[in-house]
């Protein structure tokens, strides 16, 4: 093998190494996004199940530490739902095993239709599943 064929051989190895390398980034960078993804995901149903006024199910969203020392009828005489109108994830931010959700929420209030507040939200993976984790 000539000189100039080596060096042929030697580019494309290289150019196909640093496209390998490259690859594994952006399965980084997915790992990192799908958490989000799919917190944000549970966030908005848990808030849609709200809306709904389907307690059993937001209930369903708590995590089993929660659940474990709130009973359903307890959660339900808790959250006095009816007033809330909307929900959007605003923000999500994870790291490892816990993620901080903003949520954006419309509501009415007594005469006003509609007012608009933000609310920070704890969530937590737990055996491979995220959970809400209320304030207490």
């Amino acid at each position: 093998m000539g000189c100039k064929s080596r060096g042929v051989v030697a580019l494309v190895l290289s150019v196909g190494m640093i496209g390998c390398a490259g690859s594994g980034g952006g399965s980084t960078q997915r790992v990192q996004v799908e958490p989000q993804k799919k917190v944000a995901e549970r966030a908005a149903a848990r808030w849609e199940a709200l809306i709904q006024k389907d307690f059993a199910k937001a209930y369903s969203y708590l995590s089993p530490g929660t659940r474990a020392v709130m009973s359903l009828d307890l959660y339900r005489a808790k959250i006095r739902g009816g007033i809330w109108k909307k929900a959007n994830v605003d923000t999500v931010s994870c790291e490892q095993d816990q993620c901080k959700v903003l949520m954006a929420i419309e509501y009415s209030y007594r005469d006003i239709k509609s007012l608009e507040t933000r609310l920070d939200e704890n969530w937590l993976r737990q055996d491979g599943e995220w959970w809400y984790v209320p304030r207490r």
